[in-house]
């Protein structure tokens, strides 16, 4: 088989979570399905990921002048994938074209643009629900990662529950728990001297970096005085508006507010960390909860949308609106050791249901439907 891929977010300089999962996907898949080639089209100049197998990886840069109203994954991206001769094409990123002159499966994470708009315009939000709306029409199949999102899509979408799979990403394939003894070079260079708690921050609202740094500043004294928060991930812009934040809120000396980590950071910044905190507003899965797993670290997290589907009760669960809900349970969970060891117990059994070798094998059994749905179309005419 020959999958067209929109891999767009695989080649950004600053990868965040679907980049990152679609990379081990498809390098997963090619274990899988070793005689599948992926035709990868991308708008970035750059390099070949050298983490992804060149034999079935193929890298196509298109490109369009004057790209307006999205026109590139709408036209031109299915375009190229319909001259090129694939199979099917694969849109990962919640959004899928207009235009489906092949076999379209379209991966759907979450509704969150328009349950939280995050300063967005409103004509983006009706070009997304647009977008969704056309995917559970006319695509061929559709990819959920969570029960939680795939069935919002069902109920407010109209989504055929037949032509749709719940596939549950697994851990970031480069996340593991890193010694002690390497800690310190890393922690330098984010200034980070003893305990500290873990955040990734955004100036998006619905990760509540602002209500972090809040309920951090009326956690119990003694547990924040023996620790720091670190807080990576921000755009200049809103580190300067939480600059300002911590000021007046008195705790500039315990805060620590970065731009993006480095991705070769990331295991020991997780593996080093007291708690990860990530107590979003709404995640369609919530892969960074799997990643401190990965490394061995507590999760506080959400009650809310699809984090507790996620987490089960491996994690402390908190009212992302609440604030005070949010410094209790940092409070508790790092003033009781034993209860953290206790939810990294049933955090490393529960992390053995996610893998990325399972998660290719139900993403290849999808396509393979599409593939074979096709095949009888063709043979019925």
């Amino acid at each position: 088989m020959r999958i067209g891929l929109d891999a767009r977010t695989i080649f950004r300089p600053t990868r965040r979570g679907t980049g990152k999962n679609l990379i081990d996907l498809y390098r997963h898949l090619a274990v899988v399905r070793p005689h599948w080639q992926v035709v990868a089209y991308h708008r970035q100049p750059g390099r070949l990921e050298r983490l992804m197998p060149k034999r079935v990886f193929q890298p196509r840069l298109i490109e369009m002048v004057g790209d307006r109203f999205d026109a590139w994954p709408r036209w031109r991206l299915p375009a190229a994938a319909w001259r090129d001769g694939v199979d099917l094409l694969h849109c990962p990123a919640n959004v899928c074209p207009s235009w489906m002159p092949v076999p379209t499966v379209v991966t759907i994470h979450d509704l969150i643009p328009l349950d939280i708009p995050d300063r967005q315009p409103v004509l983006e939000a009706r070009r997304f629900e647009q977008s969704v709306r056309t995917a559970c029409r006319q695509s061929a199949w559709i990819i959920c990662p969570s029960d939680y999102t795939a069935r919002r899509l069902v109920r407010e979408f109209g989504a055929d529950p037949l032509r749709m799979t719940v596939n549950a990403w697994a851990p970031d394939s480069s996340v593991c728990s890193v010694p002690p003894g390497d800690w310190p070079r890393v922690l330098r260079r984010y200034a980070i001297q003893g305990s500290f708690v873990l955040h990734f921050g955004s100036g998006e609202p619905r990760k509540n970096t602002r209500r972090v740094i809040e309920a951090w500043a009326v956690c119990d004294r003694v547990v924040r005085h023996q620790r720091q928060l670190l807080v990576v991930g921000l755009d200049e812009r809103t580190r300067q508006e939480l600059t300002r934040s911590v000021k007046q809120l008195g705790v500039g000396s315990s805060v620590r507010l970065h731009g993006f980590a480095d991705e070769a950071d990331l295991p020991t910044l997780l593996s080093a960390a007291d708690v990860l905190v990530y107590p979003s507003l709404s995640e369609g899965f919530g892969l960074p909860i799997l990643d401190a797993w990965a490394a061995g670290t507590a999760v506080l997290t959400s009650n809310a949308t699809s984090l507790p589907e996620v987490v089960g009760d491996a994690a402390m669960l908190v009212d992302p609106s609440d604030g005070c809900s949010i410094a209790r349970g940092l409070t508790r969970l790092l003033g009781d050791r034993t209860l953290r060891n206790e939810l990294l117990a049933k955090s490393q059994r529960r992390l053995t249901r996610y893998s990325w070798h399972a998660t290719a094998q139900r993403f290849a059994d999808a396509l393979e439907q599409v593939a074979n749905a096709r095949v009888g179309r063709r043979t019925a005419a």
